[in-house]
């Protein structure tokens, strides 16, 4: 099948679905406490001299889907998919300066088989396979800077933690969110701890 005829993995409807309103969906790794906590203090002194809206930290594992969910279908197949997935360790590669908007600024992780197999897992249950390869990274500035701004951004994160790359870290949660609208907009709308 290719890619233009495939179906997207959709759940069965309910009454209660045909009554909800419809929205894009994004499932997010979210990092423990302390690394979350980190990228966060990071994230606030970049946009402090360069900008940009304010979001949590994550790494992306399917995002955003192809097509509309309701909160009751995406609830369900959010929680088939965390259903017996764990904990899994996560390790930093570089920070770097993407090409795009939402890769303005962002930390690579090193593409091991417990990330790539997470993103695997999830994509699996939420959408068609799309051809892309997965990159994994955390955003930690979002914006349309000039390459020379990217390169004071670049130097300024390294500034202020000048100790990112090499990190070793658990992803311990996965959220849902609704990611259809600007960023300040963007809605937390369930959350799973992963079992160690």
């Amino acid at each position: 099948m290719t890619e233009e005829n495939a179906t997207p993995l959709q759940p069965p409807q309910t009454q209660e679905d045909d009554e909800e309103e419809k929205a894009m969906y994004a499932i997010w790794a979210v990092p423990e406490d302390d690394v979350e906590d980190r990228l966060q203090r990071l994230m606030e002194g970049l946009r402090s001299e360069f900008g940009g809206p304010a979001f949590d930290p994550h790494l992306t594992l399917v995002g955003p889907f192809p097509y509309k969910l309701t909160a009751s279908e995406a609830k369900r197949m959010f929680k088939s998919a965390c259903e017996g997935f764990k904990v899994y360790p996560a390790t930093v590669d570089q920070v770097s300066a993407g090409t795009s908007y939402f890769q303005c600024l962002y930390v690579s992780l090193r593409h091991t088989v417990e990330v790539m197999n997470a993103a695997g897992h999830f994509m699996a249950h939420f959408k068609p396979f799309t051809g892309k390869f997965y990159v994994p990274h955390m955003s930690i500035l979002y914006g349309d800077l000039t390459e020379g701004e990217k390169k004071k951004a670049l130097e300024k994160a390294y500034t202020l933690d000048s100790s990112l790359d090499g990190l070793n870290f658990k992803i311990n949660r996965v959220a849902l969110w609704i990611t259809d609208a600007d960023v300040g907009s963007w809605v937390k709308v369930d959350e799973h701890t992963l079992i160690s």
